[in-house]
């Protein structure tokens, strides 16, 4: 990434970055200054494409989200590291697929080697031809062990190939998930989207939003680490109620999503509801104290995607509706109906 901006641009561009972060609330740190000072300069479509939704669709902006970005669009690395792992990923799966067949191939001219050496050790052959036989016969021999050190290789090099894809497929599937719950990532999320939609353009999909209730207060008195224990412990007790065909995904700070395609708003009224039991039912104690620590709970807001928007719009509503259950008491699960109807109480 690289500008051309003069004293003057800079200066002026850096005065909409601030401002832009103060109506954003969010801190004025690395990540969140490049993400912003790239989406003022207007550099990277993509990026800005994806602010703008947010910012028309009222979605906030907080720090997850602004690394999520840096890591996508600004992270030099990136474009790089994919292409190399997708690669190595296919060159890795060749190789293990030669070496598998070359093995193979291996082990049964050595069966064929020893069945014809056999047969020739049985029979009396001419005495002239005797000294030839021997001769062909201690060859042979130095063949094949020759052979059988290949084929060591070989069957070293299939293991090597096997477990490098392994490591492979393990790092491609970590590139997908939040490395403090376990939770698929925005990348993921996106992916699995597009895999739903371009098998049925018209895909029901539900969405229930989950967020910590006062878990910035809980932070502030327990400090960060605990906190980070709790996020994980809940995303575990969130994912436990999603099935393989769903996807529970870490959205932000302390905000969980969980999609369901093929699902109604009713059904997944009820599967917010069993999550906020699931939850409220956690307890926990400090592992330094002993002391158990506050009850946790979740508000959580349930709707359905529309084809008439886009996915940042649907992402928006779903806030709202969460929002709403905030509002309402927390600890509880709202519907886009009650946002429909104009439900506060």
């Amino acid at each position: 990434m690289k500008y051309h901006d003069s004293i003057q641009q800079a200066g002026e561009k850096a005065a909409q970055v601030k401002l832009f972060l103060q109506r954003a609330n969010l801190a004025a740190h690395p990540v969140n200054y490049a993400v912003c000072y790239e989406y003022i300069s207007g550099h990277n479509s993509q990026l800005c494409q994806i602010i703008e939704q947010k910012l028309s669709a009222r979605a906030p902006l907080d720090d997850f989200i602004m690394a999520d970005l840096y890591s996508r669009f600004l992270a030099p690395a990136n474009p790089q590291q994919e292409l190399m792992l997708q690669e190595a990923s296919g060159m890795v799966s060749r190789m293990a697929a030669y070496t598998d067949v070359a093995a193979e191939q291996l082990d049964d001219y050595l069966l064929h080697l020893d069945h014809s050496m056999l047969q020739i050790q049985q029979t009396k052959p001419d005495p002239v031809l005797q000294p030839i036989i021997n001769q062909l016969q201690q060859t042979t021999a130095e063949f094949r062990l020759s052979q059988q050190q290949m084929q060591q290789q070989l069957l070293l090099a299939n293991q090597q190939s096997h477990q490098l894809r392994h490591e492979l497929e393990q790092l491609k599937q970590q590139r997908l998930l939040d490395p403090l719950t376990g939770l698929y990532n925005r990348l993921a999320m996106q992916n699995q989207l597009d895999l739903w939609f371009s098998e049925q353009p018209g895909r029901r999909i539900a969405a229930i939003a989950d967020n910590l209730d006062h878990f910035s207060r809980f932070n502030q008195e327990y400090g960060n680490t605990i906190g980070d224990v709790i996020l994980s412990k809940v995303a575990r007790k969130i994912s436990s109620y999603v099935q393989s065909s769903g996807l529970p995904v870490r959205s932000g700070g302390e905000e969980f999503l969980i999609l369901l395609p093929d699902v109604d708003l009713r059904s997944a009224s009820e599967i917010a509801e069993q999550v906020r039991r699931g939850v409220e039912k956690l307890r926990f104690v400090s592992s330094r104290s002993k002391k158990t620590l506050p009850k946790v709970t979740i508000s959580l807001g349930v709707s359905l995607y529309q084809q008439s928007e886009n996915w940042y719009q649907f992402l928006g509503r779903t806030a709202e509706v969460l929002l709403l259950a905030k509002k309402r008491g927390r600890n509880q699960v709202a519907s886009e109906l009650m946002l429909a109807d104009g439900a506060l109480a």
